[in-house]
């Protein structure tokens, strides 16, 4: 009975671990889906904008990103990023309406702003992590969008990307599940 106890334990610590480890988040608001994914410590951010709708409809430019609740760390980079966005500037201030002018999040959080970039489908932005501790697995995420000129469109976004396990994560999950079910249902046979 220790055997099968053991046995289980470790099947179902095993696949917790994995499920756990899931490495993409997904947001999909107004026809506009964020997807965060990491490896070690680089945090990828991609905007599928391509099908907008609701307030956002007549976006067509987006200022300024924010990504918070990322644990800590000393320092990030951004690596990449769709066209002048290169350029943006780095602030730990809270994102609001008037760009990264809020209160700051030293070392928890980052801003970028800049010229505005026009919005587009599969945009790509990876940021780059060192020092303290980042916890990538669901950013808040908040976003200034704007319309022609200087009109703002719709509300600042302000959402959390919640992790998705991916499907290979389940059917682990369900493979451990279905192993611990078959070994206990064989002890019983054999007693």
């Amino acid at each position: 009975m220790k055997t099968l106890l053991a046995k289980a334990t470790a099947i179902l610590a095993l696949t917790a671990g994995v499920v756990a480890s899931s490495q993409a988040g997904t947001l999909t608001y107004q026809g506009v889906t964020f997807t965060s994914t990491w490896s070690g410590n680089l945090l990828t951010l991609e905007i599928d904008a391509a099908n907008r709708s609701g307030d956002w409809a007549s976006a067509s430019t987006i200022g300024a990103l924010q990504l918070k609740d990322l644990g800590t760390f000393s320092d990030v980079t951004l690596v990449s990023a769709p066209g002048a966005a290169t350029d943006w500037t780095l602030s730990s201030n809270e994102l609001n309406a008037n760009g990264c002018g809020g209160g700051a999040h030293v070392g928890r959080s980052l801003c970028y702003s800049g010229d505005r970039i026009a919005l587009t489908d599969d945009m790509v932005f990876q940021f780059s992590f060192a020092g303290g501790a980042p916890a990538l697995d669901a950013p808040h995420l908040k976003v200034n969008f704007f319309g022609e000129g200087e009109r703002k469109v719709g509300s600042l976004l302000s959402q959390t990307i919640a992790p998705v396990p991916e499907p290979g994560s389940y059917a682990m999950m369900l493979g451990g599940l279905g192993l611990v079910g078959f070994m206990a249902r064989r002890k019983r046979k054999q007693q």
